[in-house]
């Protein structure tokens, strides 16, 4: 091999080298999973498994009074919701892909509009999402295609709301076997519902942040008329749909993580 080919070869080599290792620095990305109204860390636990299998490091938790977060209802507000995203992101204080599920669209918005700093995208599964200064019971109660609150059991005193079996299986976890719904049933929590009369005015710092979605067909939850409603309301153009109901996270985390994923390093 002559010289010159030689250093053709050990550059084309060092080029390789640098793709490679700029499509890892690209592609590996730091993912916090927000779980929707009722749920709790648990209802990601299909879908972790497909994100880190594409490298990146992700992370969940307990929203205050969900999964084995005790806080109790009388405390719980959107603000509350949207401090314990942000004190999240400051642990991992680097840039963070923010996703939210169902109604935590509106907690990672009011997040986004507090402390950007660590946000690096918003991504929505099946999501409200604020605007034009609407809480979200009224974006539900204009979806003449949701079946959400019609599917409530109010407390006494409203400050809470529980799902039955019927309904989770139905409404809530449209698609879900049986057997998926006999193991959530029990890790339903108590609603607080003050988060979902509350209103979120967004701004500058919402509006700057990057925002993708994940739209569902068949979803009885949130119309996906509903959906693509928000979307254009929002600005959100970069948009990858799923045939699947309101929770893909338990029913279809396969195709779920995969557009997460598609998402992520886009």
């Amino acid at each position: 091999m002559t010289t010159f080919t030689f250093q053709m070869f050990l550059t084309f080599e060092i080029n390789q080298i640098t793709i490679k290792i700029n499509k890892m620095k690209h592609s590996n990305k730091t993912i916090l999973l927000v779980h929707g109204a009722w749920e709790g860390a648990w209802s990601w636990g299909e879908t972790v498994p497909f994100l880190e299998a594409e490298g990146h490091k992700v992370i969940t938790f307990d929203l205050p009074g969900h999964g084995e977060d005790k806080t109790p209802i009388s405390e719980i507000s959107l603000q509350l919701y949207a401090d314990s995203v942000r004190e999240e992101l400051d642990k991992i204080a680097e840039p963070v892909i923010v996703v939210g599920h169902s109604f935590a669209g509106y907690i990672i918005s009011q997040t986004a509009e507090d402390s950007p700093e660590y946000i690096e995208k918003l991504v929505f599964v099946a999501s409200a999402v604020p605007y034009d200064g609407k809480p979200a019971v009224q974006i539900f109660k204009e979806d003449q295609g949701s079946e959400l609150l019609a599917s409530m059991i109010m407390s006494e005193d409203e400050s809470y709301a529980t799902l039955g079996r019927q309904a989770i299986k139905d409404v809530i976890m449209t698609g879900a076997t049986d057997e998926q719904v006999d193991y959530a049933l029990p890790k339903f929590v108590r609603q607080a519902t003050k988060p979902f009369f509350e209103v979120i005015n967004t701004g500058d710092n919402f509006e700057g942040v990057p925002k993708s979605y994940v739209e569902t067909t068949k979803d009885r939850v949130i119309s996906l008329t509903a959906q693509r409603l928000v979307q254009n309301e929002t600005g959100i153009s970069e948009v990858v749909t799923l045939e699947d109901g309101h929770v893909p996270l338990v029913t279809g985390p396969e195709n779920l993580g995969k557009a997460l994923n598609k998402i992520a390093i886009s």
